[in-house]
């Protein structure tokens, strides 16, 4: 990705002052990115922890070759699970399509986040650091001059990076105007520690779903002894009442209580107090994914819909051209990197945008024979 000629004649500068706010897989894969440059950056990172709240997910053939250009390639099938298939049955057991997978694997977040930090030098990451507001340059347009964060700490850099998530502080920041789509479905994702229903599901993705529409339970291996698993369901269906409700167990009794094994057991040996509901909802596109000396990557710039599975995958893919993009721009040019990086990286997410509405819509419709893959590419 990098060559000796463009380290020489100063592309990159290894002075400038990298600020990424936000410790999450974005932030980190671009710490990664740009540490193979000769550059260092500083993570900002909100919780004490980096960034492994979440479960786990499908990294995609997208994904994996964007490790690959990482060089973290083999370090990903060393932790994830390889995933060959994916099925697609009615409620009561009875196949509707199958279809060959390749290059996919199911993957802990946790594997996944501490898989990037042993990459990255424990000094460049400061955790505790909730990200407040930008203090700007005498003239607004010009450039955010410090990060603010709620501790009381300001840093100073020359690029801020904001990756800190779907409902990120930093966007607000820079385009308040920004806007999430309605939620329309939600997710219950959950994680068990269960070797024999990972042997039995024989490195495929079980996806049980209503006929009549609105109602699915995904089945995925994660590693030799984990699932993920995960109940999507319309709000508009099921009593809005029960959502807000902490017991969910029973809430997935009531909704697929009754479906075939091994959902039933599912239900009876999760742990519900470890689930996460999520909304099924997405950003609306951004005109552009920077002002100024602040740029936007991951969730933070374009949050898809947990129906494209393409949440983490597009999020490395960001890295890496957000890396060549400062790469091939002369220093100091950050704004013709910046709109660089965004003009590509737009053309192939807004596809994912579209592709998430279609996927979405056929969720809640009747079945047709027409069954897409539950992914977008």
């Amino acid at each position: 990705m990098f060559n000796k000629s463009q380290r020489k004649s100063g592309y990159i500068n290894t002075r400038q002052r990298i600020a990424i706010i936000g410790g999450g897989v974005a932030g980190l894969a671009f710490a990664v990115c740009y540490k193979r440059l000769g550059g260092r950056v500083d993570i900002y990172e909100s919780s004490a922890k980096s960034g492994r709240e979440g479960l786990g997910f499908i990294l995609l053939k997208n994904g994996l070759k964007a490790m690959e250009s990482l060089g973290l390639g083999q370090q990903v099938i060393d932790v994830g699970f390889p995933i060959k298939r994916c099925i697609i049955l009615d409620d009561t057991g009875q196949s509707l399509m199958e279809q060959g997978l390749q290059n996919c694997f199911g993957i802990t977040r946790k594997a996944f986040i501490d898989l990037l930090l042993n990459e990255i030098p424990t000094n460049w990451l400061h955790f505790n650091y909730e990200f407040s507001h930008f203090k700007w340059h005498e003239n607004p347009a010009l450039a955010a001059k410090a990060a603010v964060f709620k501790n009381g700490e300001q840093v100073e850099a020359d690029l801020f990076i904001g990756s800190d998530g779907a409902g990120s502080s930093v966007r607000k920041q820079i385009f308040p105007e920004a806007r999430r789509s309605n939620v329309k479905c939600k997710e219950l994702v959950s994680m068990i520690n269960n070797p024999a229903l990972v042997q039995q599901l024989n490195q495929t993705f079980i996806k049980y779903k209503s006929l009549k529409g609105s109602l699915a339970v995904g089945i995925v291996p994660a590693s030799q002894n984990t699932v993920l698993w995960f109940v999507q369901f319309s709000v508009d269906c099921y009593n809005k009442n029960l959502l807000i409700q902490t017991d969910y167990k029973t809430f997935v009794r009531k909704l697929v209580g009754n479906w075939p094994q091994p959902i039933q057991n599912l239900i009876e040996t999760t742990n519900f107090s470890c689930s996460y509901l999520r909304m099924s909802s997405y950003l609306i596109p951004l005109h552009r994914f920077y002002k100024n000396n602040v740029v936007l990557i991951g969730d933070a710039a374009h949050a898809l819909s947990p129906f494209t599975s393409q949440g983490v995958n597009s999020a490395i893919e960001d890295t890496i051209e957000l890396t060549k993009a400062i790469e091939n721009t002369k220093f100091g040019c950050y704004e013709l990197a910046f709109e660089n990086y965004s003009v590509i990286r737009k053309a192939t997410v807004n596809q994912y945008v579209d592709q998430g509405i279609v996927l979405q819509e056929e969720f809640l419709s009747p079945h047709q024979p027409e069954q897409k893959l539950p992914f977008a590419f």
